[in-house]
């Protein structure tokens, strides 16, 4: 039988003799609806594939751009290492190197003059950093304005070098700055670090006081007062000529880290050697110091064991605070502090703190989950926060922890139903009077004892510093939360003794340590911290 084709059965011109679809029984809406699909699949392919080869084109030359940019900083690094190579070699280089091997150690290796540096690279590209700021560096201050710059050597004039010798043993070196100078003698506020025995709250015995002026002159000093619970010592020095002072800043606004107000501030110390200042920047931090001191702040100047007891400069000139050492960061007493022990040692001789049993801390300070709950029961609270209440006998005390302005966090008490006041507590007025640290809460408590010694004074009673004949009410507004209830109350005091000077507070100084930056087998840097 003879093949028959398609053609034949349906017709030559028979458009589904083309048409497979039509064999299967697909009519034209179908077919069209299909053909549709398909066209539109190879779209979304064809988009597909152009999409990713677009971005693999990114990819690369992204990879060009990070590699180009890359080789300009290496190739900026080998040039400023080649200059330095080339200025040490010349003779003002030689210079410099003689002059800088004659410095302490903790000083800085010569680098080219910037003006030596060619092909600046644009603002926006990487360039390698080898380092930080170090406290005395020459440069720290030349981002800021001329006008902190002068502030800062105004300032230098009143800050001394300081050192400390025991039987021809050297004790302890550090700065100070002369806050007054009366009938030729003149007085200088620095750490009790300079006097005291190392581990004890005891000074020296057979100590003897260099202070070095900036001229490089050295004057012997005698120690007037001191206090360790805030780690402050007075020293007197006699001169001949008039030496300039500059009183310490009796402003607290500054520390107020609720107001929108600049935090910029300029440390200082001094070596004992002619025109020796070093100077450090930062900023004031609203973090807690590590030491014991409830009343300390912190900034983030850097700054060495020798700029101890140095002056803390605002940007508008004014003595903030009085420095101490700390690995991390410089903690720092208030000025206004430092003004309130120095009336206390001119009336009474000593500083007088009431013996209440409360450790306080600012409320800022507090983790952020515990003032997430605190603002949402007392929102816009201002005060301190009781970390602990060590209450000498239960009938002392009727504030409990929780209240607001001060938090309660351990109590140590014989019974501890007993006391109202626990861990947590905030305390935000103090006798009526509002404050916003712990700072401003002891300095308030300083001015109520030096106005009840006054009073004592005046009545002709003993002085007697560790026992009052009469008792101070110091009145608290506090806020508390128990458990699911808060409410504001006001609570009362009852004081009968003072703190004992150097019994509360630690002033550990972290030892000297030597980082060297070598590359190479060639001594880059060489920095002495502590």
């Amino acid at each position: 039988m003879d093949e028959i084709s398609t053609s034949e059965i349906v017709g030559v011109h028979d458009p589904r003799a083309i048409d497979f679809y039509d064999l299967r029984g697909f009519d034209d809406a179908t077919k069209k609806k299909k053909k549709e699909q398909q066209r539109m699949r190879a779209e979304r392919i064809k988009t597909k594939r152009l999409s990713l080869k677009k971005k693999r084109l990114r990819k690369q030359r992204k990879r060009e751009e990070a590699k180009a940019i890359v080789d300009r900083a290496l190739q900026l690094r080998e040039e400023m290492y080649q200059k330095r190579l080339e200025f040490e070699a010349s003779e003002k280089g030689k210079e410099e190197q003689e002059k800088y091997r004659s410095t302490p150690p903790w000083s800085w290796r010569p680098a080219v003059p910037i003006t030596e540096v060619t092909n600046q690279p644009p603002a926006f590209e990487w360039v390698p950093s080898f380092g930080v700021d170090e406290f005395g560096r020459i440069s720290v201050l030349k981002c800021t304005s001329w006008r902190v710059e002068e502030y800062t050597l105004e300032l230098a004039e009143c800050v001394v070098g300081l050192q400390s010798f025991t039987e021809d043993k050297h004790l302890f070196s550090c700065s100070g700055t002369i806050v007054e100078f009366l009938k030729g003698v003149g007085r200088v506020v620095t750490s009790a670090s300079l006097v005291k025995l190392p581990h004890q709250d005891e000074i020296a015995d057979k100590l003897k006081v260099n202070v070095c002026l900036p001229s490089g002159e050295i004057l012997e000093g005698s120690v007037s007062n001191v206090d360790f619970c805030y780690n402050i010592c007075v020293v007197h020095v006699r001169s001949t000529s008039q030496l300039p002072a500059k009183r310490f800043s009796a402003d607290t606004t500054c520390f107020n880290f609720n107001d929108c107000h600049s935090k910029d501030v300029v440390a200082l110390g001094r070596l004992c050697k002619r025109w020796s200042l070093n100077v450090a920047s930062g900023k004031l931090s609203p973090r807690r110091s590590q030491f014991d001191c409830e009343e300390l702040l912190v900034s983030s100047c850097r700054i060495s064991k020798r700029g101890v007891g140095g002056p803390l400069m605002d940007f508008d000139g004014n003595i903030i605070g009085m420095n101490f050492y700390d690995k991390k960061e410089t903690p720092f007493v208030p000025g206004f502090i430092v003004l309130k022990c120095l009336q206390h040692f001119n009336d009474f001789g000593r500083v007088i703190r009431p013996l209440h049993g409360l450790r306080v801390k600012t409320l800022h300070e507090e983790q952020l989950t515990v003032l997430e709950k605190i603002h949402l029961v007392f929102p816009g609270v201002c005060g301190v926060i009781v970390e602990k209440v060590e209450v000498p006998s239960p009938e002392h005390s009727e504030i409990k922890a929780g209240d607001s302005g001060v938090m309660v966090d351990k109590i140590e008490v014989p019974s501890p139903e007993h006391s109202e006041i626990k861990v947590g507590d905030i305390i935000t007025h103090v006798d009526g009077i509002p404050f916003s640290s712990a700072a401003e809460f002891g300095g308030i408590l300083l001015d109520t004892c030096g106005q009840h010694m006054l009073e004592r004074q005046k009545l002709g009673l003993p002085e007697d510093y560790n026992q009052m004949s009469t008792v101070i009410s110091l009145k608290f507004d506090v806020k508390t939360q128990r458990g699911r209830k808060s409410e504001k109350t006001t609570r009362t005091i009852n004081i009968d003794k003072f703190t004992p000077s150097g019994k509360l507070n630690r002033w550990p100084l972290g030892r000297a340590y030597l980082l060297r930056r070598i590359e190479n087998g060639i001594l880059y840097t060489e920095e002495r911290y502590g």
